[in-house]
């Protein structure tokens, strides 16, 4: 049995969402994502070469553990601003990158300019070019207990 996965295709958005507790608000936005049904397992921002990003959440049977880079930020502070954004980049000869941001206190246009400054460091450092980009972000008011989430998700 191999532990060695690639992944071939990722469901990759952005929600945000209320609850009556942080943990809520979270939980809350894995629904609104349409992944309610399974266990997150974090893992780093390298994808490989030919990825592709499927538009819908995925159809995963109850209770799977799927791989994720995800950012999120709770807050029960009424009236602050939450926002997150996830870049994807593509490079020229090497693997997809991936960076994730999530912060309280900035707006979606922030969150994108930080999660794609990130993209831009982590291609350099290894000498790559990016030839193609997607960034998805959100933004939230907090009312009770709010929460964002940048996800990209292995479905295949």
């Amino acid at each position: 049995m191999s532990l060695i996965t690639i992944p071939k295709k990722i469901y990759v958005t952005a929600v945000s969402s209320e609850g009556d507790t942080e943990l809520n608000a979270f939980d809350n936005c894995l629904v609104k994502a349409g992944l309610p049904q399974v266990s997150l397992i974090k893992v780093t921002s390298i994808l490989p070469t030919n990825i592709s990003v499927v538009k819908e959440p995925p159809n995963l049977p109850v209770g799977c553990n799927i791989p994720t880079i995800y950012a999120t930020i709770s807050s029960c502070d009424q009236g602050k601003l939450l926002a997150g954004a996830i870049a994807i980049g593509w490079t020229n000869r090497g693997p997809t990158l991936v960076a994730e941001f999530a912060r309280e206190g900035i707006d979606k246009k922030e969150a994108e300019e930080e999660a794609l400054f990130r993209l831009i460091k982590m291609a350099e450092v290894r000498g790559l070019e990016i030839t193609r980009k997607k960034i998805f972000s959100v933004e939230h008011v907090v009312e009770k207990c709010g929460c964002v989430l940048v996800i990209a998700a292995e479905v295949e």
